[in-house]
């Protein structure tokens, strides 16, 4: 499971993420420990406001301990801000609900009809680091 960090401090780095997330991986009597397969820092930059924003993508397995971890890091600080943790969805084309037009559509005339995401950002800058190996297929990478 991908877990997202939303909008960190510009100069975390990739170690400071690595140690934030680490005493929450750790398994206890009867739950299991996990481990950090990637870790990604995205920049991007909003041209309409002219903001930059940093946010971190996290490869965590099992996915259970993926979920431990979002409910024990929600909220807390990295670097002295609080961060929003939470699972990081892949969206696509195949799985977007509002390409799916039907009859249904028609019972709810007041239904937003404009996309709220933000088409202006532009990834400025990507690192990636590749904790343990063996992910070599494509589609399993962030």
């Amino acid at each position: 499971m991908i877990v997202f960090l939303r909008r960190i401090p510009a100069d975390t780095n990739k170690n400071e993420i690595t140690t934030f997330i680490t005493p929450a991986l750790k398994g206890g009597l009867f739950s299991k420990s996990g481990h950090i397969s990637d870790i990604k820092i995205l920049t991007l930059r909003d041209n309409r406001l002219n903001k930059v924003e940093h946010h971190g993508l996290v490869r965590i397995e099992p996915d259970s301990v993926a979920e431990r971890v979002i409910k024990k890091l929600n909220l807390n600080p990295i670097n002295g801000k609080n961060i929003v943790v939470r699972e990081y969805i892949l969206r696509n084309w195949h799985n977007d609900p509002r390409l799916r037009r039907n009859h249904a559509d028609t019972a709810f005339p007041n239904r937003r009809k404009a996309d709220r995401r933000r088409h202006q950002l532009e990834v400025v800058h990507n690192e990636e680091r590749r904790v343990s190996g063996g992910f070599d297929n494509p589609s399993y990478r962030l």
